[in-house]
């Protein structure tokens, strides 16, 4: 009888199974955030919903605050894919650019947008983290507005001195809508949102204007 050659997959390199690892160990720390806040949130509680193995956990992540800042990184990171896929459903540029408020609430509100505000709200009573914190804002700080700028000016808006002000107060104000939207979820938001959405197109102007 004909035997046929079974071909498995190729095993995975020690890098990629590190990373893997890693990646996983994230997901379950930002799922904590989200589910149980930061108090709650511990490296044994990470490491047992990530199902690796305390060795594992110390190995890339020594103690609850390079896990913590690690998963600040992160979550920027699924936050901004997160807007931008928001964003990619409104056909219009500019309304697109207009409707920061609302894109900004929603990606918020996602888990990564929950885990960024626990640990943000976190790291004030956590002196480990509290004490890196300004190093991260500093490396990590320019990439949302350099991200705000490229897409103010993909959206043909002139990248003023007031717009770039007018955004950041908007990201400021629904980011403490978020915190106040998690302890009370049933708050109605649209009046704050309505005043929010008003201030974003008063500070738009065409480019060239």
């Amino acid at each position: 009888m004909l035997k046929l050659k079974t071909v498995g997959l190729p095993r995975r390199t020690q890098a990629e199974r590190s990373a893997a690892t890693r990646t996983r160990i994230l997901e379950a720390a930002i799922a904590s955030l989200y589910r149980h806040g930061y108090g709650a949130t511990t490296t044994v509680m990470v490491a047992a919903t990530a199902k690796v193995s305390r060795g594992a956990m110390l190995h890339h992540f020594p103690s609850k605050a390079d896990l913590m800042l690690a998963t600040l990184a992160e979550v920027m990171q699924r936050s901004a894919a997160n807007f931008q896929a928001a964003a990619s459903r409104i056909d219009d540029a500019w309304e697109r650019y207009a409707a920061l408020p609302d894109l900004r609430l929603e990606s918020a509100l996602e888990p990564a947008g929950v885990a960024f505000m626990e640990i943000m709200v976190g790291a004030r009573s956590d002196e480990a983290v509290s004490e890196r914190l300004d190093e991260f804002r500093v490396r990590l700080a320019p990439r949302p507005a350099q991200r705000m700028a490229d897409w103010a000016r993909a959206s043909g808006v002139e990248v003023t001195d007031r717009d770039q002000a007018v955004s950041r107060t908007v990201s400021l104000a629904i980011l403490g809508l978020a915190i106040q939207k998690q302890v009370l979820p049933g708050i109605d938001t649209e009046e704050v949102l309505t005043v929010l959405r008003d201030l974003k197109r008063g500070a738009m102007e065409p480019a060239g204007h």
